[in-house]
């Protein structure tokens, strides 16, 4: 996150032993969205609260990829399962 007035960027480590970030997406209110392949699931990182949220498929080897969202939800992409995902953001379910 780059913060203009201090000319600065921060960064953050995501969970797990061996992160593997694929695709990214930032909603309307300003919550970070981003697949883990290798955890097999959907991330949401709080930047005013600094902290992650994982939402892991239902299946095995779901081959969690794309994603992308509009007001309201969150869409995931499982290539290995050939499936469409949807997280609605106002309940987080």
């Amino acid at each position: 996150m780059f913060d203009p007035a201090a000319n600065d960027w921060r960064s953050w480590k995501l969970p797990g032993d061996e992160p593997q970030a694929y695709a990214v997406y930032v909603d309307e209110r300003d919550k970070v969205w981003l697949t883990d392949f290798s955890a097999n699931a959907i991330v949401r990182f709080d930047p005013k609260t600094q902290t992650f949220a994982s939402f892991p498929s239902d299946r095995d080897n779901a081959n969690v990829r794309q994603l992308n969202g509009r007001s309201g939800e969150v869409w995931g992409a499982e290539s290995g399962t050939d499936r469409l995902v949807l997280i609605e953001t106002e309940t987080g379910k």
